[in-house]
C-alpha cells in the first residue's frame, strides 16, 4: 500500500494504461509505478457544510440515511456519496437514488396532505 502520494499521471502506451506517475508527499520525489489498471477516487470530503444544523451529519460530515434514505428530517431523504452509505460508487449512488425516491413516493402516499386555508 502506497501511502503520501499524489497522483500525476496515467501513463499509458495508445492502448492501454502501463502505469501511474505520482509524486511522494513526504519527500516531494516523482515516482512511477507499473500497473495495468487504476481505479480513480475523487475527493474524500462530502460538499455537506451548507446543511450543518439542518439535516444530522456524521462525523465526517456526511447526510445520516437509513436504509430507505431517510434523514432525520421528516420528509427529507438523500442519496449518493454525500451519505453515510459505506461504498463511494456511482452505480452505488444510483441504486440509492433509487431507494431515496421510492421512500420519498412512500412518505408521501402515507402522509396526509394539509387541507388548503379556507378563503
Amino acid at each position: 500500500m502506497i501511502v503520501s502520494a499524489r497522483t500525476t499521471e496515467v501513463v499509458g502506451d495508445g492502448r492501454q494504461v502501463t502505469g501511474l506517475r505520482y509524486e511522494d508527499r513526504t519527500s516531494g520525489e516523482i515516482r512511477d509505478l507499473d500497473v495495468a489498471g487504476i481505479f480513480v477516487q475523487i475527493g474524500l470530503l462530502p460538499n455537506t457544510v451548507w446543511l450543518k444544523d439542518t439535516v444530522a451529519l456524521s462525523k465526517f460530515g456526511e447526510i445520516v440515511i437509513d436504509d430507505h434514505g431517510r434523514t432525520n428530517v421528516p420528509g427529507v431523504f438523500a442519496a449518493g456519496d454525500a451519505t453515510t452509505v459505506p461504498y463511494k460508487q456511482i452505480i452505488i449512488a444510483t441504486g440509492d437514488g433509487a431507494k431515496a425516491a421510492l421512500g420519498a413516493f412512500d412518505h408521501l402516499i402515507r402522509t396526509s396532505v394539509p387541507q388548503p386555508l379556507a378563503a
